[in-house]
C-alpha cells in the first residue's frame, strides 16, 4: 500500500526551447498510422496532382505545335466571263473545294506577367496542400498519442485496484479469524467483500476502457490491438511548466498548421487580385504556319505550298463588367482572409490561455492532494494497527480504505490531467514530436 505514483514525463518540457523526446513504442505507432491512415494517402495524391498543375501552368511560356485540316465546300462562288478569240471563257476565282494542310506554330512573346501570375497560384495551391497534409498527419499524431497515454494512465489506476484488492483480500482473512474467536461481526466481513467486489468491478472498467482504447489504436495504426505494447513510463523528479503564452504565441506562428493555412488564404487573395488586375492587358503572340492549299489562280484546284508568318495582340476591350469585379471580389476575399487569421490566432490564444490555466489548476490541486494522500496513508496504517489491536471496527477501518483509494485515483487522474494539458500545449504549439 506504499507504492507512490508520480507525474509521467511530459512531452510538453520547454515548449519554446526543445520538446521532450517520445518513447520509441509511440514513434512507431505514429509512423504505422501515417502509413495506413486513407486520409493521409489522399491528400498526398493531392499535392501530386497540384505539382502536376504547376507543370501545365508554365506550358503557357512554350512555344505550340499544331497540325491543321481543312475543308470547306463554297458556293456560289466569285467568277467572271472574259472574251477570248475562241468566244467568251468563264474564269473561276475560287474552288468549290478548298483544301488547307498545314503545321501552325506559336509562342507568346509577351503577356504582361499573367502567365507567372498563373504558375505562382498554382505553387501556392500546392503549398496549401502541403500544409493541409501537415495538419492531418498532426491531428492523427496527437490522436495516437492521447490514446497511447490514456491506456498507460489507466494501466496506473488498474495498479491502484490491485492494491485494493489485495489489501481487501488481506483484511477479509483477519477478519474472519476475528469472527471466529467472536471479536467482529458478520456484518464486517461483507462489508470488506463489498469493498473487495467493488474494487474488482472498477478494475474491470479500467480493463474494458483499455481495450476500447486499444480498438481505436489499432484502427488508426493498423497493428492488430494484440500486438500493441505499451511500455511502462519514466517517471521524472521534477517538471517545468511550459512557456508563457506570448513565447507559445510565438512559436506556433511559424509552426501551427491551422494558423499557416490561414496565412496560405491571405497568400492566395493576394494573387487573385494581381491576376484580376492584369485579366485586361493585351497578350503578344507569335505565329507561323506551313503547308499546302489550293485556290491560286490560275490553276485553282491545285495543292501548292503556302507559307505564313507573323505577330498578333490579343487586347481585351470590353467584357461588361467581368474584370472590376473579378478585382473586387478578390479584394473582398482577400479581406476575409485578414479577418480569418484573426479569428484563428485568437481562438489559439484563447485555447493557450485556457489550457494553462487548467494546469495551474491541476498542478496546485495534485500539490494540495499530495499531504493528503500522505495523510490518508498515515491514517490507514493507524487503523490497520488499531485493527489488529481490536480498538476499531471494520467498518471505521472501510472508511480509511476509501479514503487512501479515492486519493491515490484522484492523484491518478490528475497527473493525467496534467500530461494531457502539456500534450494539448504542444499541438496548439504546432511541434511535431514524432520527428
Amino acid at each position: 500500500m506504499k507504492r507512490s505514483f508520480f507525474v509521467i514525463a511530459l512531452l510538453s518540457v520547454l515548449l519554446g526551447k526543445a520538446h521532450a523526446q517520445s518513447p520509441a513504442e509511440l514513434d512507431n505507432l505514429v509512423q504505422a498510422s501515417f502509413q495506413n491512415f486513407p486520409k493521409l494517402k489522399e491528400a498526398e495524391r493531392l499535392i501530386q496532382s497540384g505539382e502536376m498543375r504547376v507543370d501545365i501552368a508554365k506550358t503557357a511560356l512554350l512555344p505550340f505545335v499544331n497540325g491543321n485540316l481543312s475543308y470547306t465546300y463554297l458556293t456560289p462562288v466569285a467568277q467572271a466571263a472574259l472574251p477570248t478569240p475562241d468566244g467568251p471563257k468563264t474564269l473561276q476565282f475560287i474552288p468549290h473545294n478548298n483544301y488547307n494542310f498545314n503545321v501552325s506554330a506559336g509562342y507568346a512573346l509577351y503577356d504582361f506577367g499573367k502567365t507567372d501570375l498563373s504558375i505562382r497560384q498554382a505553387r501556392e495551391n500546392v503549398l496549401t496542400q502541403r500544409h493541409s497534409l501537415e495538419l492531418t498527419k498532426q491531428n492523427l499524431a496527437y490522436q495516437v498519442a492521447q490514446l497511447y497515454y490514456s491506456i498507460g494512465f489507466l494501466q496506473k489506476s488498474i495498479q491502484v485496484q490491485d492494491d485494493v484488492i489485495a489489501t481487501s483480500a488481506k483484511l477479509i482473512e483477519q477478519i474472519a479469524v476475528r469472527y471466529q474467536n467472536g471479536d467482529a461481526l458478520e456484518f464486517d466481513i461483507v462489508t470488506q467483500k463489498v469493498r473487495f467486489e467493488t474494487a474488482k468491478t472498477r478494475k474491470i472498467d479500467f480493463e474494458n476502457q483499455i481495450e476500447k482504447q486499444r480498438i481505436m489504436l489499432a484502427y488508426l495504426t493498423g497493428i492488430p490491438r494484440e500486438d500493441l505494447t505499451i511500455a511502462e513510463f519514466s517517471t521524472p523528479e521534477t517538471t517545468t511548466m511550459p512557456a508563457p503564452v506570448g513565447s507559445l504565441m510565438t512559436q506556433a506562428e511559424g509552426q501551427n498548421k491551422e494558423l499557416l493555412l490561414a496565412q496560405d488564404r491571405i497568400r492566395s487573395a493576394e494573387t487573385e487580385i494581381a491576376i484580376a488586375q492584369k485579366a485586361h492587358l493585351p497578350t503578344l503572340l507569335l505565329n507561323a504556319s506551313a503547308g499546302v492549299k489550293n485556290g491560286y489562280v490560275p490553276d485553282i484546284s491545285i495543292l501548292r505550298p503556302n507559307t505564313a508568318a507573323g505577330i498578333a495582340v490579343t487586347i481585351p476591350l470590353y467584357a461588361g463588367k467581368r474584370y472590376d469585379l473579378q478585382r473586387k471580389a478578390a479584394e473582398i476575399s482577400r479581406q476575409a482572409s485578414d479577418y480569418n487569421l484573426e479569428a484563428v490566432s485568437a481562438n489559439l490564444r484563447k485555447d493557450m490561455e485556457s489550457v494553462l490555466a487548467d494546469r495551474r489548476s491541476n498542478e496546485a490541486r495534485l500539490q494540495s492532494l499530495q499531504a493528503q494522500l500522505t495523510q490518508a496513508d498515515r491514517a490507514l496504517a493507524i487503523a490497520e494497527n488499531r485493527l489488529a489491536n481490536g480498538t476499531i471496527t471494520a467498518v471505521e477501518l472501510e472508511s480509511a480504505q476509501t479514503g487512501i483509494e479515492e486519493a491515490r485515483l484522484g492523484q491518478v487522474n490528475l497527473q493525467y490531467q496534467i500530461f494531457m494539458n502539456g500534450l494539448e500545449l504542444q499541438r496548439l504549439a504546432g511541434v511535431e514530436f514524432w520527428k
